[in-house]
């Protein structure tokens, strides 16, 4: 991402939950300063609370630089995206964050060049601008719906011109389709009852469910007790359960090997009932086998869940529902 910033040339757009300016190694931030000063349109959409450590007067000197600066800003719903734009020609989205807390984390970010799904891209960013009070007609312009086609790699948008109910839509209609095997990767693991219906149902098909989430997570005093909790009622219903040793902060679903979807959506009522958030979808063999190498290097390296040694509290329930409260 930093490599692209340095050679775009007419256009920079981006949207990120945490950007903060401690990425020892890649300072974003003077480059951005950079490329607004030469002439380059830089927008930066940013949310409120995942930003919040930015200091204020980093973000005036970026203004001064010539960017535009803008903060989603709401008491309960996030902008949980993580999408660049470079020249309207490249397009970046997945997990990951710009800051140096998140630097060691495992995670996914997907590069796509290609004009229908970077169009798709800048719609969609051009609708949270929309949201945000942006003020360039230029941009506003772009975030005009068109006619839908469906194509071997398209963009999945949630929570944004009242699109509330995609996400669900999409996992529930592609784990009710599950033929062989489903595959997800999560940092947190809070389902609705809906998606462990639906997964149950897939189990009872015979479809192979295998969910993998990191061992010791960020926010270890609670999640690491929900996860848990959540593994136990899984393998109860037939699904195998994964622990990843490192923080992984990567958001998967791979349907019977064919069918791929990366995004910022966590398995939780945040991502699926909240916050706004993007993902891409493909079903390309290349891109299918380049993810299948990195997940089941992964997976490798985990070990299987085993129920006899957790023995939930009676608390953990109670948790469970806090969070998913939360």
């Amino acid at each position: 991402m930093y490599s692209a910033l340095t050679i775009a040339k007419r256009s920079i757009y981006l949207e990120m939950y945490a950007f903060q300016d401690d990425t020892i190694g890649y300072d974003f931030l003077s480059l951005l300063r950079e490329k607004a000063l030469s002439g380059v349109r830089v927008i930066l959409i940013l949310d409120s609370f995942g930003s919040s450590g930015l200091a204020s007067d980093e973000v005036g000197r970026l203004r001064s630089s010539g960017a535009e600066v803008l903060f989603f800003s709401y008491w309960l719903r996030r902008l949980h995206r993580k999408i660049l734009v470079i020249d309207e020609t490249v397009a970046f989205l997945g997990g990951v964050n710009i800051s140096g807390e998140y630097a060691p984390w495992r995670d996914l970010q997907v590069r796509v060049i290609g004009k229908r799904f970077v169009s798709s891209a800048i719609r969609s960013f051009a609708r949270v601008y929309k949201e945000c009070k942006g003020k360039d007609k230029l941009i506003l312009e772009k975030g005009k719906d068109l006619p839908f086609r469906k194509a071997r790699t398209w963009f999945l948008e949630h929570g944004i011109g009242g699109r509330i109910y995609a996400l669900r839509k999409h996992y529930e209609k592609n784990i009710s389709e599950a033929k062989t095997s489903i595959l997800l990767f999560t940092p947190y693991l809070v389902p609705r009852r809906w998606l462990m219906a639906h997964l149950h149902e897939a189990i009872l098909r015979g479809v192979r469910v295998e969910i993998v989430v990191p061992e010791h997570t960020d926010h270890a005093w609670l999640m690491g007790p929900v996860n848990r909790y959540h593994f136990a009622l899984f393998t109860r219903m037939g699904a195998v359960c994964f622990f990843v040793p490192e923080m992984n902060h990567s958001k998967v679903m791979l349907v019977d090997g064919k069918k791929a979807t990366i995004g910022s959506q966590n398995l939780d009522p945040l991502s699926f009932d909240m916050n706004a958030e993007a993902g891409i979808v493909f079903e390309g063999k290349g891109m299918i086998r380049d993810l299948q190498k990195i997940l089941y290097a992964w997976r490798e390296k985990a070990r299987v869940f085993d129920p006899a040694l957790f023995k939930p509290k009676w608390y953990h329930g109670l948790f469970s529902l806090f969070r998913r409260w939360l």
